[in-house]
């Protein structure tokens, strides 16, 4: 059988949870990213588009949390509102973009019971952008950008490679 392009149709039956709830397919789990964030009580699980506070779903709509994720993807650095509206509405909207992204950062702080006067997680940069300054709890291992050995180190390991022990260095 073929569907309407006149490519073959799947031989077996569909599976109607893909259809259903794509997020279980193979193909969109590679997609998704497996990264959590913690900070404070919160968690947020770009996996599954989800913020919880102490284990517990917290609601926020898709936009907020989109904007929540962008600026928890990048913590300590100015985000500007022209980066807010082009990774949320794209180069060619017609939206008035200043006021969505004043809806989504309140709907955000609300989220997060965060105070735009003192705020612990979100930072406004008058007339610039957002700031992610929550403490990010996230299990980082930090990457070295070279490994160091001494000669003497050197030599130990290269001698262990051979096979060759420190007595066997001492009979020659």
């Amino acid at each position: 059988m073929r569907d309407y392009a006149g490519t073959p149709a799947p031989a077996g039956p569909l599976d109607t949870a893909e259809i259903l709830s794509p997020e279980l397919s193979s193909h969109s789990k590679q997609l998704m990213p497996e990264k959590k964030v913690r900070f404070g009580e919160f968690e947020l699980d770009f996996g599954r588009y989800q913020l919880l506070c102490k284990g517990h779903p917290v609601r926020l709509e898709g936009l907020p949390l989109q904007l929540l994720i962008f600026l928890a993807e990048n913590p300590g650095q100015l985000i500007t509102r022209e980066q807010i509206a082009e990774k949320l509405w794209g180069n060619h909207v017609f939206v008035d973009v200043e006021q969505g992204i004043n809806t989504a950062i309140r709907k955000v702080r609300k989220a997060l019971n965060d105070d735009s006067a003192q705020p612990q997680l979100l930072q406004t940069v008058v007339g610039r952008g957002y700031r992610f300054v929550g403490l990010a709890d996230e299990p980082q291992t930090p990457e070295p950008d070279h490994i160091a050995f001494s000669a003497e180190e050197l030599g130990r390991a290269i001698r262990a490679a051979a096979g060759l022990h420190e007595d066997d260095k001492k009979s020659n």
